[in-house]
């Protein structure tokens, strides 16, 4: 056969009717779920792991230590205040290690683009906002206390610290209580700004509820 006698090739037609565009994919989900899910799983080792079983034992061992005579009069009077506020640190510390894992779930819920994620971000917020003055008030008392304890115990044990360095400690109080308000609250205000946009609530709303 030759090629004279092949039919003729089919004629394409362009299509005469606009078909659908398809939206492109927003990457911010992403993004901030990777940093919520960060900063919970952080918050539940500090909290968990660091803040709750770390004093437990610490102070577990400065008690056997210290009944032994293993321990000077300076670091037991730091102990003995650890030990006097071991409840409130340890209710501080349940309420922390809470707010890590609600953060957990609401990035998770971010990468997977459930619009309930939303909701629990501006939750976490709100809590983690309102959580972070009792327990930086927390902080700043019992550092102050401990302060004060070895301080009288450096005194009447004629410890080789200089007197200049718990002035110095008293100073940075204050300073580390707002240092941690504005770190506690550093996130929450964020997500609260971003949430709060119209355009966020509107893509957030096109989401599954899973």
């Amino acid at each position: 056969m030759s090629a004279t006698d092949l039919p003729p090739p089919a004629l394409m037609t362009p299509p005469v009717e606009p078909g659908e565009i398809p939206h492109p994919t927003s990457a911010w989900p992403k993004v901030i779920g990777v940093i919520t899910i960060v900063f919970g799983a952080l918050g539940i080792l500090v909290y968990g792991c660091g803040g709750l079983i770390g004093n437990v034992i610490v102070v577990a061992l400065s008690g056997a230590a210290q009944s032994g005579g293993a321990i000077d009069p300076v670091n037991a009077a730091q102990m003995d205040v650890l030990r006097q506020y071991m409840p409130w640190t340890i209710l501080s510390g349940l309420g922390s290690l809470a707010l890590g894992v609600l953060l957990l779930v609401a990035g998770i819920g971010l990468l997977r683009r459930r619009s309930w994620s939303r909701k629990a971000s501006v939750v976490w917020s709100i809590l983690r906002m309102t959580y972070a003055i009792p327990t930086g008030v927390l902080g700043y008392i019992v550092n102050t206390a401990q302060f004060e304890a070895m301080e009288q115990a450096a005194a009447s044990s004629s410890s080789p610290i200089p007197s200049g360095f718990f002035a110095i400690m008293h100073s940075l109080g204050p300073a580390g209580l707002g240092c941690g308000l504005v770190w506690g609250w550093a996130l929450p205000v964020f997500l609260l700004s971003w949430f709060s946009r119209s355009k966020i609530k509107a893509e957030v709303a096109q989401w599954t509820q899973g």
